[in-house]
């Protein structure tokens, strides 16, 4: 017979008294003292965090674009141009840029503290996309002087 299904102990010797005695020792709070463990749920505020960032990224990205696009159609078929037009535009402009790339690296930066690696990296993910969506219409420094112009 293989050593594993050996069994050494017979019956006789498995069993160390009667009935009754084996229930009261059981049953001795001395000798079984249990504690009973609290089992805490993973927070979920982290979670809302995440969609609520998430939500502002995507909503305000795609609100002040709409909005900065109509403002320049809106300038481009104007016989002139206001002041209060262009700093309507600017700033328009610096919601996109705020929401676009503002958002993701307070979502990376926040998740980095909490120590989510992979929020942190999904929103180091939506800022490349976010930097590289908005740089392809302009670049950076196209951006800032026409935010300068247009609000100094």
């Amino acid at each position: 017979m293989s050593p594993k299904k050996k069994n050494p102990r017979t019956p006789r010797e498995r069993r160390t008294g009667t009935r009754d005695t084996r229930r009261t020792a059981a049953a001795d709070p001395a000798r079984t003292a249990r504690t009973p463990v609290a089992v805490e749920e993973p927070a979920r505020w982290p979670v809302l965090v995440w969609c609520l960032l998430t939500a502002a990224w995507i909503g305000g990205s795609l609100l002040f674009f709409v909005l900065y696009l109509a403002e320049g159609f809106a300038l481009l078929n104007a016989a002139e141009i206001t002041d209060a037009a262009r700093r309507a535009t600017a700033w328009y402009l610096v919601g996109l840029v705020a929401s676009a790339l503002g958002v993701p690296v307070v979502g990376a930066v926040a998740a980095a503290v909490l120590r989510r690696r992979i929020a942190a990296v999904m929103f180091g993910l939506a800022l490349l996309l976010s930097a590289a969506a908005l740089f392809s219409l302009a670049s950076p420094a196209d951006l800032v002087s026409a935010i300068g112009a247009a609000l100094g």
